[in-house]
């Protein structure tokens, strides 16, 4: 318990959030900023091998923070803390939010691994341009996209689910 009485640690972001959500928030924000950075340094610098830790390792922090976000959702749950009372639940909207979120973070957690794992099978080491462009360059294309959509989903389902 905390200093509202919810299950689970309180946010930093001065919410009704646990604080696993407030860092997933802030960790999304971060993600697109170090992806169109990393897009940045391929396509103008041509500096593939940056570009392929850079994946690697944003995809490595994002799957251990959804790992503690599920284990905290499972073990805390959410819905009283967007209900605003201990025992409440979260409303028809929350949820309509949570389960297009879903579609979108489900969606990039199959398209960001598989582009990264072909991009490895494919690629050369060190990192270059080679036949795989072709598939590598549109499918990133989507996955980044997803990944953006991802996020706006997410950051839309908190601002209704514990801000307002």
């Amino acid at each position: 318990m905390n200093a509202y009485g919810y299950p689970g640690s309180d946010g930093f972001l001065g919410t009704r959030a646990p604080l696993i959500m407030d860092v997933l928030c802030v960790a999304m924000l971060v993600v697109l900023i170090v992806l169109g950075w990393s897009v940045y340094q391929v396509k103008v610098h041509r500096r593939y091998t940056l570009h392929k830790w850079t994946q690697i390792s944003l995809a490595t922090i994002l799957l251990i923070l959804v790992i503690l976000f599920e284990a905290d959702v499972r073990m805390h749950g959410w819905q009283q803390r967007s209900a605003g009372q201990l025992g409440g639940h979260a409303s028809a909207t929350a949820l309509a939010t949570l389960y297009v979120h879903l579609v979108f973070a489900i969606s990039t957690t199959i398209l960001w691994p598989v582009t990264i794992v072909l991009a490895l099978r494919n690629f050369a080491n060190p990192a270059l341009p080679g036949p795989h462009s072709k598939i590598h360059v549109p499918l990133a294309r989507i996955a980044a996209l997803d990944m953006l959509i991802t996020s706006f989903t997410g950051w839309t389902f908190y601002w209704v689910a514990f801000v307002r």
